[in-house]
């Protein structure tokens, strides 16, 4: 999936590069539920890229950014996601 993810990097649009950067998101969220002993059932891509794109939106209103670029983190023994606005360049 890495090489995928270099290969949309140096050639993809805008949205082909957030969609390889929630993949990865998405793959690490699971990983992380199933390592804190967590249920991953019902929890699918589109759900969790419905979520993401949501939080996106509400983020780049409040802060004036392009980009959101999330994060996968342990928070009281349970996978968490943080959001955090990245600063137009220029």
């Amino acid at each position: 999936m890495l090489a995928e993810q270099r290969s949309l990097a140096s050639s993809g649009s805008p949205a082909q590069l957030e969609m390889a950067e929630w993949r990865a998101v998405y793959e690490e969220f699971v990983k992380t539920k199933q390592s804190c002993g967590e249920g991953i059932e019902g929890l699918s891509f589109e759900k969790f890229q419905n979520t993401l794109r949501k939080n996106r939106d509400s983020i780049r209103e409040r802060y004036q950014c392009e980009r959101v670029k999330f994060t996968v983190y342990v928070k009281e023994g349970r996978a968490s996601l943080k959001a955090s606005p990245v600063r137009n360049e220029g």
